[in-house]
């Protein structure tokens, strides 16, 4: 548990954290976010497993619900029965609500849902893990926003008869005095504890013809973002607020404003973005479950946005979260481990972790995907990333059908993560691959040693190398592997 202050941006380098006076790199398999809204959701089981697996990050929505049976993924604790979910508010009627309940009263607090986020920020304390709360999200559609408290048909309070696409707007300006008093609140309750930061939106999306516009949607973030701060500025601790870029129907999106806001401490990143930053196309790294493996366009993002200077969250992938089977599996690590060499933080939603019984995920999840993230958090946190920089193109040449994304400490440590590229579809794909990498070193001597990303183990011998123009052969292996160099 920390003692000190809040997680922070790391002072020697704040692409970083700095939590419990060690510096942090966040990486989970995280249960769909419904930790706090879903009563049948035990969290300690699910904590003490996040722990042992070194999980650092788990990340919560503190008011969105989704509706069960969606077909890709019909099931998680962000989907409770509707006598289970628990909202900030109470439910005091008169009349119901669509599912079925009485109506939210949305100027009065819920204890019991206070008591859960205060047991569920205690508990991932105790065991070190850090809590992204996020405060709102896109509704997406009729079916979902008409589940939500703020939705007029939801609410004794009158407000929310708008569309779904103007949710996350101002339009309706009571409805929006009414989120900023949620937020205040919400924002009163959790000061006291570290391991946390806020995020504002989950995946806005702007621009849908007839409805609130990209400048809209950023005004009400901005907004949102203004409120947090204020509220904390009267209050003992200050912490970070990190957003997602919005989405623009259709087109591509800006990344700069994000990167240049000081208010905003870091950025979040989803599959399915169309970005730009300072001219250069940053094309989308993935379709929404469609097992998309796409490493050259993951480590492009994170080397080009190192620049920026601020923490950068791969903070939902979702290429095939819903293949619950270790060929999915492997793709999410080997994104995993390509995000993390190249600078940034990773989190992938494990739909293998349900409420009621189901906390700690399933036994295949635990031998693969549990694992290999466990085996990821203590790779990293074993080097000295705080002091390496991503170095796009470090190999003049490489193994056939591989791709690499490397970490550098010029001079003193080198992590480079070697990947097969190939997408599930491509001939060859599983294959295994092997060769020669060639690359330049400062003068000195070095020790390179491989390590298995499946096994979590060193491989083979250590070899003893100089520097120059230096060529290692790398024996055959199957997926990825991490070649780790460092100076004698």
């Amino acid at each position: 548990m920390s003692t000190g202050s809040p997680i922070q941006r790391h002072p020697e380098n704040p692409r970083y954290f700095l939590y419990d006076g060690k510096p942090l790199v966040l990486i989970t398999a995280t249960e769909h976010y419904g930790a706090v809204i879903n009563r049948n959701f035990d969290y300690c089981r699910y904590l003490e497993d996040a722990a042992d697996k070194r999980q650092t990050l788990s990340r919560c929505f503190l008011l969105f619900r989704e509706l069960e049976g969606i077909p890709l993924n019909p099931h998680s604790p962000c989907k409770p029965l509707p006598g289970e979910y628990v909202a900030p508010f109470l439910r005091t009627g008169p009349g119901f609500a669509t599912d079925g309940y009485g109506k939210f009263d949305l100027t009065q607090w819920d204890p019991e849902y206070f008591e859960r986020l205060h047991g569920f920020l205690t508990e991932a304390a105790r065991r070190g893990v850090i809590v992204e709360l996020t405060l709102f999200s896109n509704t997406y559609g009729d079916l979902v926003w008409n589940l939500n408290p703020f939705n007029i048909k939801n609410n004794v309070n009158g407000v929310g008869d708008i569309a779904w696409q103007d949710y996350n707007s101002m339009r309706d300006r009571s409805l929006f005095e009414l989120q900023m008093a949620y937020v205040r609140k919400v924002v009163q309750e959790v000061n006291q504890h570290d391991n946390f930061y806020f995020e504002v939106c989950n995946e806005p999306f702007g621009n849908h013809p007839g409805h609130a516009s990209v400048a809209e949607i950023e005004a009400w973030q901005d907004a949102v973002r203004a409120t947090i701060r204020e509220e904390e500025a009267r209050l003992a601790k200050q912490h970070m607020i990190f957003q997602v870029p919005v989405e623009e129907w259709r087109t591509d999106g800006p990344l700069d404003r994000l990167a240049d806001a000081e208010t905003v401490d870091g950025i979040n990143f989803h599959d399915y973005q169309k970005l730009t930053y300072k001219g250069i196309v940053l094309p989308p790294m993935g379709r929404f479950m469609q097992r998309d493996l796409n490493l050259a366009r993951v480590i492009y993002l994170w080397t080009v946005g190192h620049a920026i200077g601020k923490p950068m969250v791969f903070d939902e992938d979702n290429a095939c979260t819903n293949g619950l089977d270790e060929e999915s599996w492997t793709i999410h690590r080997k994104r995993a481990w390509g995000v993390v060499c190249s600078g940034g933080h990773y989190d992938m939603i494990d739909f293998s972790i349900q409420a009621s019984g189901q906390e700690t995920g399933t036994p295949a999840s635990q031998a693969h995907i549990r694992t290999w993230m466990k085996h990821l958090s203590s790779f990293i946190h074993g080097v000295d990333f705080l002091h390496m920089t991503p170095v796009r193109d470090f190999a003049a040449q490489l193994p056939e059908h591989t791709i690499a994304a490397t970490l550098a400490n010029a001079g003193q440590e080198y992590v480079i993560y070697l990947a097969d590229k190939r997408e599930i579809e491509h001939p060859g794909h599983g294959d295994p691959c092997g060769g020669t990498m060639v690359f330049e070193l400062p003068a000195g001597k070095y020790k390179v040693r491989r390590y298995d990303p499946a096994s979590g183990e060193y491989v083979g011998d250590a070899q003893s190398i100089e520097g120059g123009e230096v060529s290692v052969d790398v024996p055959s292996f199957t997926h990825d592997v991490v070649v780790y160099i460092k100076a004698r």
